[in-house]
């Protein structure tokens, strides 16, 4: 098996961090990129030379939220529709590849929104049966590595552990952000839901604010046999 380079990116909007992104694709060999907070709007153009575009902008038509992804031109895949509500926005695709079709899904969740435990579980239900949803969920639980648990990580954790959903989540298991408030801690809020691929394939990393500035950056090597163009 191959691995498949997959980033998550929280950009606090990629327009400022085009330059600095291509760079961190090129340098880190990634095949996929999953950004939240892409801050894009309808009247906005945006690309990276050697890979496709996907974007999912927020509801309201103004430049915040929102998600995208970038995937090398060489790997087969198809688009998914995407998910634009107030409280969730996502873009995925679907990967071909020799174990079988994945949907990789770009995610985030504004924190001033809430969102229920069945809201979570039909955006995960609509991406099949073998994906990888990687975002900012703004949900801080201990489960999955965070300091402490709030509200909206409640309702995620009740979709996790039920065993009929038959989710799992990759993390790194320390901190993802850094507040720019040296009052405040850094902590885990970046991480990927999954369903039907075995930990065993997936080795996720959190990479330190060195290469795109004002960015949660976390890094998942998925191993498996890519089909290509």
């Amino acid at each position: 098996m191959t691995l498949l380079k997959i980033a998550h990116l929280n950009a606090n909007g990629i327009p400022h961090h085009k330059l600095e992104l291509s760079k961190f694709l090129k340098d880190k060999e990634i095949d996929i990129m999953l950004l939240a907070e892409t801050h894009l709007t309808n009247r906005y153009n945006f690309g990276i030379s050697g890979y496709t575009f996907y974007c999912t902008n927020h509801p309201d038509g103004k430049a915040h939220g929102g998600t995208g992804i970038l995937v090398r031109n060489r790997i087969k895949h198809h688009h998914l529709t995407g998910i634009a509500e107030n409280y969730l926005q996502a873009t995925s695709i679907c990967v071909q590849t020799k174990q079988g079709d994945i949907t990789l899904s770009a995610v985030y969740c504004p924190p001033r929104f809430t969102i229920t435990e069945k809201q979570f579980m039909d955006f995960f239900s609509s991406l099949g049966e073998r994906f990888l949803a990687a975002g900012d969920y703004n949900a801080k639980h201990p489960h999955w590595g965070s300091r402490l648990s709030n509200p909206k990580s409640k309702q995620l954790y009740n979709a996790l552990i039920c065993r009929r959903n038959k989710l799992d989540y990759a993390s790194p298991g320390k901190p993802t952000y850094w507040p720019a408030d040296p009052q405040k801690l850094p902590d885990l809020i970046d991480f990927a839901v999954t369903r039907k691929i075995p930990r065993g394939l997936i080795s996720t990393e959190s990479v330190a604010q060195v290469q795109i500035s004002a960015a949660h950056i976390l890094t998942h090597w998925v191993r498996v046999e890519v089909k290509n163009h």
